[in-house]
């Protein structure tokens, strides 16, 4: 089934680079809002959400691109075609702000759980780090 491409905008209440970067290009960081615990080792993020004794599911990465106070792109290696999923940050010249800008795929019948979850993705963001 083709997959297409979402992008999202997410703005967020600081304007620290540095602090924005620890979120989203970093293991710890993303630990904090995408899944229970990420791990990078050799270029492979390995992601997992819940715990041992419960639900607990895995999924691998390959990392594509870090670019440090810029953005993070990683492809799952559980996909067969190009997408991607990537988080770039971006400075309002006026409000000194950072936006979050999320670029991911999903085929049309799961389009709004990748909403969804990306929604909940950024009310765990708010609510674990206040940005």
């Amino acid at each position: 089934m083709k997959t297409m491409k979402f992008e999202i905008e997410h703005p967020l209440n600081s304007t620290s680079r540095k602090i924005v970067w620890q979120l989203i290009g970093t293991p710890d960081g993303l630990s904090l809002w995408i899944a229970d615990s990420v791990v990078l080792a050799g270029g492979k993020l390995t992601f997992a959400w819940g715990d041992e004794w419960r639900h607990h599911e895995t999924r691998q990465a390959t990392l594509l691109n870090l670019e440090r106070f810029g953005r993070i792109r990683w492809r799952w290696d559980d996909e067969d075609d190009e997408s991607y999923v990537e988080i770039r940050m971006e400075r309002s010249s006026l409000s000194e702000e950072i936006t979050l800008h999320i670029t991911d795929f999903a085929t049309e019948d799961d389009s709004d759980w990748l909403q969804s979850a990306w929604k909940h993705n950024f009310d765990k963001l708010r609510v674990r780090s206040g940005v």
